[in-house]
């Protein structure tokens, strides 16, 4: 009986790894897609002094405004002319990340978490509408923030949580009838800020969501050289600020217990310029 529970534990155990090992393999693998990060229930659960670690995906797809713009040329290297770049709305670029994440309770109704990680990105058609596309290469990633329960009866809990993050991304924009690709550098920080409730429907299930804000600065910048009618070279370099198109959102989830250290939650975030997937696996201890 005992060898049996023993085995029983190992095998659960030995799921829970493997379903952790899936969800980074998703995460980094995947097709490249978005930038929302998971928020997971809004309010904290952890106790001061617990610690808790795991890992994180979100994928997501926006339009992003980019505005305040200006181009510089340069002619063989020296400085010929410089305007106002036209402002206009990045189409679906679309954003992997995936993280490490660590959280700490700082108090039985906060706690404060730090991921890690990595990300990349795509979008097409948007700055030339030339049938480009924009590829990333897998760039770094870093956010974190803070939760607190304001409230909690029985099956119930009401919290708000902060998290901000940035990335970067470097990749090529190019189309297949262009003689040279451009080179494309985007510098992106993310801010959300949610309220919401977190009800347990089962001892093992509950479900959590809520509004949050979602606001985002950053910077695009764009540089491709060619040969002028006079055989010099032409060095054009455009840059833009880049912002969120819709500020207001909402968003739902459901996070599973599977063990009393391990737990699994899965969420769908919506603005009406940006849709996200999130999902997350932690482990309390």
């Amino acid at each position: 009986m005992k060898r049996g529970m023993i085995l029983a534990k190992a095998e659960n155990k030995r799921k829970i790894w493997l379903l952790g090992l899936s969800l980074i393999m998703v995460a980094f693998c995947g097709s490249a897609a978005f930038a929302l990060d998971p928020m997971g229930p809004p309010a904290a659960d952890l106790q001061a002094g617990q610690l808790k670690a795991g890992v994180d995906y979100s994928k997501s797809t926006m339009d992003l405004e980019l505005n305040e713009g200006i181009w510089v040329e340069y002619l063989d290297g020296i400085f010929l002319d410089v305007g106002e770049a036209v402002p206009f709305t990045l189409k679906d670029f679309k954003m992997n990340k995936a993280y490490f994440n660590f959280a700490y309770g700082a108090a039985d109704n906060c706690e404060a978490f730090l991921r890690v990680g990595g990300t990349s990105a795509t979008f097409g058609d948007s700055i030339w509408e030339d049938g480009e596309r924009f590829d990333s290469n897998t760039d770094f990633a870093i956010g974190g923030g803070i939760k607190a329960t304001f409230y909690e009866e029985d099956d119930l809990k009401i919290g708000g949580m902060l998290q901000v993050s940035w990335a970067e991304f470097d990749g090529k924009l190019k189309a297949t009838h262009w003689a040279a690709s451009d080179f494309v550098g985007i510098d992106i920080a993310e801010t959300q800020i949610a309220i919401g409730a977190t009800y347990r429907l089962t001892e093992h299930v509950s479900i959590y969501g809520g509004p949050f804000l979602h606001f985002i600065s950053g910077e695009l910048e764009d540089t491709f050289s060619e040969i002028d009618a006079g055989g010099g070279l032409l060095t054009s370099e455009y840059s833009w600020n880049v912002e969120q198109e819709s500020v207001f959102g909402s968003y739902i989830g459901t996070q599973i217990e599977l063990t009393e250290e391990f737990s699994f939650n899965i969420e769908y975030q919506h603005t009406s310029a940006s849709d996200a997937f999130g999902a997350g696996l932690k482990w309390r201890f």
